[in-house]
């Protein structure tokens, strides 16, 4: 069952990146435009002005076919983790599924560095960079060690609800997206939004502890399904509109299947608790 639900988070993830980025783009001017970053490749070695790199036409058309072949090779890598048993190619698939993820990687670098080297921004996106490394690191996903794999969503799921926790109780900057979505979805005031944001962005935090307490860690797993399902679909009912249903689809959609393993993940370790604890008391058993 994890397998399939493992399969299901990495096509989700690649798919709607890749969606995002043939449709929408990607922040990667945030890097292939910045001067004290490029200038010395631009200008000490290619003798090239900034100027003229910055405002020329081509140079922008390659950025926006670096960003199309982005999309291509997600597409790839999403076909292959959803295929990824009945492909027997090992390295050509895992080649893909690489490059997918150094695409990812450079995703998120690109995002802290739009957001003025905010390094948060590059964990939150810690479940959907770990799902695919499954994939990547495993020799036979199929004989999996579930204890590690346990404890690797585990940490991905904490480094993902942290700095949400972090942005939502404002302990750094409340995004204004959190607060909008919050007061078209629920009709709270500002002031209220920010109070109930807070709430929940503490509850973040703790779940983000509970889930290594055996006793709790259900408990606080559950909580993670809830919310991380609710976070995801709450992109598209906030900006839903029924008048324009498709543009609606179009336009939102891929930013709920990107975030839908954020509940996916906790789900795939609650499943997997109780097995972890037979098999440690079999260990227990043999040890002894």
């Amino acid at each position: 069952m994890h397998q399939q639900l493992l399969k299901i988070s990495a096509f989700f993830i690649f798919i709607a990146r890749a969606y995002q980025f043939y449709f929408f783009g990607a922040p990667f001017r945030s890097v292939f435009w910045d001067e004290s970053l490029l200038s010395p490749i631009v200008v000490g070695l290619f003798n090239y002005s900034w100027y003229d790199y910055a405002t020329s036409p081509v140079v922008n058309k390659y950025i926006e076919g670096f960003t199309k072949v982005c999309s291509f090779i997600l597409v790839a890598s999403a076909l292959s983790c959803l295929f990824w048993h009945k492909l027997k190619a090992t390295g050509p698939k895992k080649i893909i599924l690489s490059l997918g993820v150094v695409i990812l990687l450079f995703l998120g670098f690109c995002l802290v560095k739009s957001k003025n080297y905010d390094v948060l921004q590059f964990f939150e996106l810690s479940i959907q960079i770990a799902v695919p490394m499954v994939f990547l690191f495993s020799k036979n996903l199929a004989r999996i060690n579930e204890e590690r794999l346990t404890l690797w969503l585990k940490i991905a799921i904490v480094l993902t609800f942290v700095p949400h926790g972090l942005f939502a109780m404002g302990l750094i900057y409340v995004p204004g997206h959190f607060i909008d979505m919050t007061i078209q979805i629920l009709g709270f005031s500002e002031t209220q939004s920010k109070q109930f944001l807070f709430i929940v962005g503490a509850l973040d935090i703790l779940l983000s502890v509970l889930i290594f307490v055996p006793k709790v860690a259900k408990y606080a797993l559950s909580y993670a399904i809830f919310w991380g399902f609710l976070t995801a679909l709450s992109r598209l009912i906030s900006s839903f509109n029924s008048d324009f249903l498709w543009l609606s689809l179009h336009n939102y959609t891929y930013l709920v299947l990107y975030r839908l393993p954020h509940a996916i993940i906790p789900l795939i370790v609650y499943l997997l608790i109780p097995k972890t604890k037979i098999l440690t008391k079999k260990l227990t058993t043999n040890e002894n």
